[in-house]
């Protein structure tokens, strides 16, 4: 068993077969040993084996792969506490996996106010967060999302995985504020249209905008007044002008704000000037 202090700082569980067990701790990888010691050393590590891989893999799918089939064609599992198992292996031709090599498990956590500071810089007007992978944007996007909320905002939340909200049986497992509406589907466009013409909805929430398809359903929000929060996956700065998207939803000027998070729990993120980002 992990020591305490690493438990709580674990974001992913990574179990490939035949290879070392790994955690991943604030960006970086650890190896666990047989007796839950951890070492940035593999050569002590547990060796992870394709029952290990069945077993996760059957305790993740609640024993019913069936359940979970549309999921696993987008090659990842939705757990009822709001975590996320990333599945690699073979995919069908029907987008079924099997020979699984490896199963990665994101641990969804919730921080209440680790939004403070950057509700504190928020002038309205929509807002894009910013970051690498691993740091916490969509921690902070559900923060914000909550504090919105209970300000009075009408916001509807189109969460493309459930980790956002966590929902189960039509009921969100995270604190969203009082005024939050969450639709659960893939096609965040899709969602962002129904949101529109049926919730009337004075702000229209998702995580990692990534596609064109993505960009006009939220211009369409943008034109009928509606605020747009979204996150985007960026290394550093410079990375917006080579992001066709990120920099088309900058443009637009469907949001007034950028953030970037630096990826450190309770640092207030980085308010980015937009002329000073695209060209």
């Amino acid at each position: 068993m992990l020591i305490e202090d690493i438990k709580n700082q674990v974001q992913e569980i990574r179990i490939r077969n035949g290879l070392p067990l790994a955690v991943t701790v604030t960006g970086k990888s650890v190896f666990v040993s047989n007796d839950g010691q951890t070492s940035y050393n593999p050569g002590n590590a547990y060796i992870c084996s394709k029952e290990d891989i069945d077993i996760t893999y059957s305790l993740i799918t609640n024993r019913s792969v069936y359940a979970h089939a549309e999921e696993i064609k987008e090659g990842f599992i939705r757990m009822p506490n709001g975590c996320r198992a990333g599945i690699s292996g073979s995919f069908s031709n029907t987008g079924m996996i099997y020979d699984i090599s490896g199963i990665n498990i994101r641990i969804a956590k919730e921080f209440i106010g680790c939004a403070d500071g950057l509700s504190a810089e928020y002038g309205g007007g929509g807002a894009v967060i910013l970051g690498p992978p691993g740091s916490g944007k969509t921690t902070v996007l559900r923060d914000f999302i909550r504090q919105i909320s209970n300000k009075g905002k009408r916001v509807s939340l189109i969460d493309s995985r459930g980790e956002i909200s966590a929902s189960y049986s039509g009921k969100p497992r995270y604190d969203l504020g009082f005024n939050t509406d969450v639709y659960i589907t893939n096609d965040k466009a899709f969602g962002i249209m129904a949101a529109l013409r049926t919730m009337f909805p004075q702000v229209i929430a998702f995580d990692e905008l990534g596609t064109e398809k993505e960009l006009s359903g939220v211009m369409d929000g943008f034109n009928s007044g509606v605020e747009v929060v979204t996150t985007a996956h960026i290394g550093c700065i410079e990375d917006i002008k080579s992001r066709k998207v990120v920099s088309g939803l900058l443009k637009s000027g469907a949001v007034k704000n950028v953030f970037l998070l630096s990826g450190r729990i309770g640092e207030t993120p980085l308010k980015v000037k937009i002329e000073d980002v695209i060209v």
